[in-house]
Order: structure tokens, then sequence, then C-alpha cells
């Protein structure tokens, strides 16, 4: 190799390699977060674990008109972070599961008075009945019309991972077909009905050309979370105490990625869980728990550098549980992944 050709060959190489270590150093750390909040029930004290009370609502509203949070679009949050844009600080998103008459009556007169945007995941099965509870496509119209974006949730709200892949089919042309009659569009945007899925399930839903999916777990949205199994925060009675909505308001999005088991749906339990950290420095801080239907799973937390196993103690126990792990970052940021399983 001539002289000329050898000093070319080096010089490529150094480009190379300084043109990754900058990738590295960027990709370590994330660009975007956002919590998504999601609602079912205003002032319906019935629903203990799916309503939050009127004064629960009404100090969540009172913190969101706060200068130092941007509420924004559900649709608009997405698209800033699948187009590679850049949301601003404290970005949150507000979704409302099921279309319940109470949302009609008492949530959505105050979030339009405050002009905070709302997405409506709606199961079309229910508004077909004409259940007093819920609310009819008249209704629906007249909220869309007045701003509301709507969502989709199936059709029969059931517990899909415990149907076949064809009824998951039918449900969501069902869903889609009622859509465009009563609608004239199909919803861009889709929520899992519990917030249950599995590897089939997401991918049927990217299928249908959905632009991404919502569970209902835990955890900050930022460019690696999976976009077809997204986390919100939920809020009832129970979970809807102003000190956790203002937690996760200001929290950030924790980078991972290669997490384990990629499927929701557990078949090997306990599942051995592990994932990697895009900021190796957050190792030292990080934390998980883990819950299932009957409370907290002890476990043993290894890290290696980046790389996080986690193995628990026993079975997960039947039906739903989640993973939770947060980390504090040098600026004093709480970061926060969180997963679901359905066993």
């Amino acid at each position: 190799m001539c002289l000329y050709k050898y000093i070319l060959l080096i010089t490529l190489k150094s480009i190379t390699l300084i043109f990754l270590s900058i990738t590295i150093v960027q990709a370590s750390n994330i660009k975007n977060s956002a919590t998504v909040f999601m609602y079912h029930k205003f002032g319906v004290s019935k629903y203990p674990s799916t309503s939050v009370t009127i004064d629960q609502f009404e100090s969540h509203i009172n913190e969101f008109v706060k200068e130092k949070y941007n509420i924004l679009p559900l649709e608009f949050i997405i698209d800033t972070i699948l187009n590679d844009g850049e949301l601003p600080e404290n970005t949150i998103g507000i979704s409302i599961d099921d279309a319940d008459k109470s949302f009609f009556e008492i949530g959505w007169p105050i979030f339009k008075k405050n002009n905070i945007p709302v997405t409506l995941f709606v199961t079309t099965g229910t508004i077909a009945k004409n259940n007093k509870n819920y609310l009819n496509w008249d209704q629906i119209r007249k909220l869309k019309k007045e701003g509301v974006d709507i969502g989709a949730h199936s059709h029969t709200h059931a517990h899909m991972p415990d149907i076949s892949i064809e009824e998951a089919k039918k449900e969501l042309e069902l869903s889609n077909k009622i859509f465009l009659k009563e609608l004239g569009q199909i919803p861009s945007l889709f929520a899992f009905p519990y917030g249950e899925t599995n590897s089939e399930l997401m991918k049927l839903v990217k299928d249908f050309k959905f632009k991404v999916a919502f569970g209902q777990h835990s955890g900050i949205i930022n460019e690696t979370s999976n976009m077809y199994y997204l986390p919100r925060f939920s809020l009832n009675e129970r979970y809807g105490e102003i000190d956790r909505v203002i937690f996760a308001a200001s929290s950030k999005g924790l980078g991972v990625y290669d997490f384990i088991p990629s499927n929701p749906s557990i078949y090997d339990n306990p599942p051995y869980i592990g994932f990697s950290l895009l900021d190796e420095k957050l190792s030292s801080s990080l934390n998980c728990f883990i819950f299932d239907m009957n409370g907290q799973v002890e476990r043993e937390i290894y890290k290696f550098n980046e790389r996080i196993e986690i193995r628990l103690s026993r079975e997960l126990s039947k039906g739903r549980s989640r993973v939770n792990c947060t980390a504090k970052d040098s600026k004093g940021h709480w970061r926060w992944f969180g997963h679901q399983f359905y066993n």
C-alpha cells in the first residue's frame, strides 16, 4: 500500500472514530421527555379505582395551569418525538379512557375552561349499546368539534391477550369501521384496554397504521420508549394525590434499550428482567421495584456498567404486574422507566 493511500485510510478511520464518538455522546442523553396522565371518571365515588374525586381533580388543574408546565395535544407530542423534534421542558399530555359520561359533564368543561388539550380514547362497542353511563355519538361529535382529540380503545374493551389474534383483528376492523361512519375518520392513536398486550398485538396495531399505542403503566415517554407500549400515569382516588402528580409531572425520561423480556405477556415465570441504560452514570442511583396483584415482589438488582439485570424471588401472580425504575441524574432530576407484564 502506498504512503498516500495509507495516510488517507488512517484519516478516514480517524474521522469515522470521531463521528462515532460524537454519536455515542449524543445518544447517551435523551432529548425529549413527556409525562402523560390518564383519567377515566370524575367524581364517581362508586368506582374509586377508576375515578378521581372532585377535590383531587381541582388540585390537578390548579397545578397544570402553572407556567412551568407545557400541556400539549397528545398527538403533537407523539409527532414531535417520532420526527426527531424537540419538546419544551415539563411537557404534559392528558388522556381519558372509556368515554364515561362524567368526562362530558364534569371533566371536559373544566379542561376546556383552562385551555387544556385532551385525547379521549373511545371503546366503540360501549357507545353502540347506548349505555346511560357513557357518552353517545352526538356527544362525542360535540366534543370533537370543541377540540377534543379522539383515540381508539378497541370495540368491546376485551382483555386482548386472552383472545385470538383473529378476534383482535376483528376488534380493530369493526372499531375503525364505526369511527369512519360516525366521525368520518379513523383515529391515529390507540390505547390497549387495561393496558394489556403482547408482541403479536403490538405488531397488529402497528399493521393497522396506528402511530403509537399506550398502556397503563407509569413512566416517562422519551425517544427510547417502545412506541407501541407507551406509559401513562393512571389517576384515581388512591393514586391521585397532588404530590404524586407533581412528582410525575416534573420527572424526566430514563433512556433504556435492549429490554427483556420484550413480550409484555409472560410465558417464563418468574421472568428474567434486564435492560441497558443509555447513560451509564445513572446506574449508581438506579432502583427498581416490582409489584403484582399480591403486592411488592422481592428482587435482587445486578449492575454491570450500563447493563441492569433483575432477578425475582418468586413467580408473578396471575394478572397485571409492573416494574418501576427510577434514578436521580446529576442535575437532581428524577428519571423514570416503567413496564407492565400480563400473566
